[in-house]
This record gives structure tokens, sequence and C-alpha cells, in this order.
């Protein structure tokens, strides 16, 4: 009997053991909640603020001038969903505003994919991230700070000369594969109006995807992203969403987007250019 009482004495121990260990681990754990987000069923007032949580630029990528920024959000999801009719949207949706070196424009990202920018000359740079709602109105933000290395000012000199002496390098398609191809629409009228330059696109024989790197060159059918300048700048941005070019700030006048479609290795396929003019804003009535 002592035997058999002891040995239940030795279980209950054990038990209360395990179940302060479960709930130690229990309270260490971040909740579902926490990694995810509000539940799709919860009002919008019960949701807390959204944020946004930045990376600096991946070494590897900037020793070769390239600048790869990965982010995350919280207490909102990132979707190209836009309008005041969004606002009421339970989880919150929204996207991010990029600004370069405090430029007086921003381009508008909805795809949850890491900003990548290439081409920015040597020397320190800045970058915005702003988290926006689906009206575009500032919810968080956050800057990047980082130097291009100088050694790439002999690289990028001797890369323009041979640009300027060849034209730019031609890729060989995929056999029994079309070339790809780009087809641009002009901006939205209405969004053009108030100054938000709105630009539609689709591709032939290229699928949009974030995939990257020479490994992909064989992947059929063929994969790739576009690359986005504005007015003939020096550098470009690259966009594997495959939704619409939103850009907003641009100063009124004449104006002109490249947006050349490019391998999974960056090379040129196909480029394409629209030309418009962002009107000047209309004068505000005044009070009375």
């Amino acid at each position: 009997m002592p035997s058999r009482i002891n040995q239940s004495r030795s279980w209950c121990v054990s038990a209360r053991v395990i179940i302060a260990c479960l709930v130690a681990a229990s309270a260490a754990a971040q909740t579902a909640r926490q990694v995810r987000g509000a539940a799709a069923v919860e009002p919008l007032q019960n949701e807390p603020p959204a944020k946004i949580v930045i990376d600096p630029p991946l070494a590897e990528p900037l020793s070769h001038g390239r600048v790869v920024i990965q982010y995350r959000t919280e207490n909102l999801h990132i979707v190209p969903v836009f309008g005041p009719a969004a606002l009421a949207v339970s989880p919150r949706v929204g996207h991010i505003h990029v600004t370069v070196d405090d430029a007086p424009w921003v381009w508008a990202d909805a795809s949850g994919e890491p900003v990548i920018l290439n081409g920015l000359l040597p020397g320190p740079h800045k970058i915005l991230l702003q988290l926006e709602s689906a009206n575009h109105q500032p919810l968080d933000q956050g800057t990047v700070k980082f130097t291009v290395p100088e050694a790439l000012i002999a690289a990028s000199a001797a890369a323009r000369t041979a640009r300027e002496e060849r034209g730019v390098a031609a890729v060989q398609p995929l056999q029994n594969e079309p070339p790809a191809k780009i087809i641009i629409d002009p901006p939205l009228a209405e969004p053009l109006s108030r100054g938000v330059v709105f630009i539609q696109y689709r591709t032939e024989s290229l699928h949009i995807v974030p995939v990257f790197g020479p490994a992909a060159l064989a992947v059929s059918p063929r994969i790739g992203h576009i690359h986005v300048t504005v007015d003939d700048a020096t550098w470009h941005w690259a966009d594997a969403s495959g939704n619409p070019v939103i850009i907003n700030g641009l100063a009124p006048g004449r104006r002109k987007i490249l947006i050349q479609l490019v391998n999974a290795n960056h090379q040129p396929l196909d480029p394409g250019a629209v030309q418009f003019t962002v009107p000047a804003a209309k004068p505000q009535p005044e009070a009375h």
C-alpha cells in the first residue's frame, strides 16, 4: 500500500511540473493574434495601431549598388485595394509609399515584396517607407539610411561607356518562345487630373513574378518583372507585382515614365515609355 501511495504522489508531482512548464511556455510564446493580426470578424475600432518594421538594406546586393529593403507590417495587410470604401475593411488593409532622398513625389507599392532600387549614385542616401491606409492616409513610417559604395563610380562609368558604344544588349529568347513584350496604357485621366499618375500595363510571353537570379532564366514560361524610371533619372525601382504603376506628387508639367520589361536577372527585354502632362493644381475656393 505505501508503494502505491508513493507512486500516486510521484505522478501528481510530475503532472504539476508538466503543467507548470506548459503554462510558462504558453506565456513566453506569441499568440496567433500577435503574429497574424486581428481576426477577420473583429471590428476596426478594436484593432491595435498599424505598424511598419523595416530592415536595413541587404549587405551583399548593396556592395554591387543594388538596394534591397525588406519590411513587414503589423495589424495591416498589404493588398492592392484603394479608396475610401476600403477603410471599413477588417482586418485593416493598405500599402506603402516610397520616397527617395527627400524627393517631392512618391510611388505606391501594394505588393508586400521587398523594395528594390538600382542605379543610385555612390554616396549617402535615404529611403522613407510610409505605411498608408487604402485611402492614402499615413499610419506609420520608417526611414532607412545607407551608403552606396564609392568603388562603384568607375564601374558605373565603364557600364555607361559600354552602353553608349554598343547599345543595350539583346537577350536571346527561350527556344520556341516568342519575344517578350510590354503594352503600356496612357495614365488614367481622372487620377491624373488630381496629380496621381496611374499607369496600367500588360505583358506578352512573360509572367510577372518576384523571382530573381540567373537560375530563373531557364524557367519556362519565361518570368520577369519591370524597371520603372521617372524623368530620365539615373536610378530605377524594380516591380514584380504586376500591379499598376502609381506615382503621386510629381510637379506640374511635362513628364516621362520609362517602364522596361526585364528578365529575372534584370536584363532588358522590351522598353516602353509614357509621356504626359501633370496639370497645375486647381485653386481652392475661399471660405466665407
